[in-house]
């Protein structure tokens, strides 16, 4: 029964990806006025999964709205990336995240250490890097301390797949929960990327 859950959360997955693609196709055509709007909206709506019950009954719906605007604002990040980094560069990154990805997923689901008591610690971190991410749009900061925050993002983002991986084996998962669960692997991941590639490409810019 549990199998057939975690495959359920692996299909929701794939879902979530596939929409992610068609996000990144329309992002290809909307204007860059929509993409600051948009990402407000992902924000909201994550906030309100989070915290509230209807939101979460209607979980499969707007998780799909979630990764559907993921890949709309994520278009231009990913273009500024590749023209900046290169295509080759882009790809390796990728297949990197995928490697810490699997390596902290198959960690978390197979060892006998218990993480889901450090959910607090994790989120607190994460509210840390959301603030600092809203403060970077209005003030500049130096590459150097882009460094840092990138460096500490890849690590918040590996541990939380430690721990989202490790609730799973550790938990029973409801039908209610499958696509809660699978979006927060899907945001593990797309977050793991971004701040991979804000990682090297400040390094580059400062060495």
């Amino acid at each position: 029964m549990e199998k057939q859950q975690f495959n359920k959360v692996l299909q929701f997955f794939t879902v979530l990806w596939i929409f992610t693609i068609i996000g990144l196709l329309i992002g290809t055509v909307l204007p860059q006025v929509f993409i600051l709007p948009l990402s407000i909206v992902t924000l909201i709506l994550l906030i309100a999964m989070m915290f509230s019950r209807t939101m979460r009954r209607l979980g499969r719906f707007i998780s799909i709205i979630v990764a559907t605007l993921v890949g709309i604002t994520f278009y231009s990040a990913l273009n500024f990336y590749l023209g900046a980094l290169g295509g080759g560069v882009v790809l390796l990154i990728l297949g990197t995240t995928a490697i810490i990805f699997i390596a902290a997923g198959l960690y978390g689901y197979y060892t006998k250490r218990d993480f889901t008591n450090k959910g607090s610690i994790l989120f607190i971190l994460l509210v840390g890097l959301i603030a600092f991410s809203i403060i970077a749009i209005f003030v500049k900061f130096s590459s150097v301390v882009w460094i840092f925050v990138s460096a500490l993002g890849v690590i918040v983002f590996t541990v939380y797949t430690i721990f989202d991986m490790n609730r799973i084996a550790k938990q029973p998962i409801k039908d209610e929960d499958v696509p809660m669960i699978a979006l927060n692997l899907y945001l593990d991941f797309i977050n793991l990327f971004q701040y991979l590639l804000s990682l090297v490409y400040n390094i580059r810019r400062t060495f």
